[in-house]
């Protein structure tokens, strides 16, 4: 995605009126200092207007952090959070919508299925406590040498279950093909044994690291694919 400096600032300007509006004056400061860390980022400051034009529950806060939880297909699951509450937020480049409070869980089907969840259980054992989220990285999206889902760089290994990880047996994504489940003779993987079963077989086939090239490709404003 190409960066439109003055769409950019445009849309700086909104977001700091809507602050003015929607946050008590003791947080302006707080909330404009994390906006400023996305000047850029043109991704990130359409979550945080959609987040201060909603306001969930009709709490005014400021927004301190956005961690990135899923992605799959350029759509993201993202965990908005203030210094007291915390929500799920669904977004692509078209837009985005609110889920509901960490507390109370992903109880949308869809959603979890759509991100290779069988259940809210399986949803929970994968993301057990908001610390350990991966905060979003300003302009992650654009820089090519680090994985667009679980943040590591070129190189590294992926966190196990990430979408952009390639099949070390034939080549696929290994969130979906069918070598995990045909490895382990299982229809489904919602076992911890079979999950760290699968881990070892992996490690011994040889997974592959993540490189540039296996970044999911997406639209430019342009409409060129990059």
């Amino acid at each position: 995605m190409l960066i439109d400096n003055d769409a950019t600032k445009k849309l700086l300007e909104e977001i700091e009126i809507l602050i003015r509006y929607a946050v008590p004056e003791e947080e302006q400061a707080v909330a404009s200092n994390f906006l400023a860390s996305f000047q850029e980022d043109m991704f990130a400051l359409g979550v945080i207007k959609d987040y201060y034009q909603t306001l969930p529950d009709a709490r005014e806060e400021a927004l301190v952090k956005i961690s990135a939880l899923e992605e799959k297909e350029q759509v993201f699951l993202l965990l908005l959070s203030t210094s007291a509450h915390h929500y799920y937020y669904l977004t692509n480049d078209e837009g985005g919508l609110f889920l509901g409070e960490w507390d109370k869980g992903i109880v949308d089907g869809h959603v979890l299925s759509f991100f290779d969840y069988p259940d809210e259980e399986a949803f929970k054992k994968t993301h057990t406590s908001i610390k350990e989220c991966r905060e979003y990285v300003p302009l992650e999206r654009l820089n090519e040498e680090i994985c667009p889902s679980c943040g590591i760089k070129a190189g590294g290994l992926h966190t196990l279950g990430c979408p952009v990880e390639v099949c070390p047996w034939c080549g696929g994504q290994l969130n979906h093909c069918n070598c995990r489940f045909e490895q382990l003779d299982v229809e489904e993987l919602t076992d911890e044994k079979k999950l760290t079963e699968l881990e070892e077989k992996l490690e011994k086939k040889g997974r592959i690291p993540y490189a540039r090239e296996q970044r999911p490709s997406f639209l430019t404003e342009e409409g060129a694919v990059k």
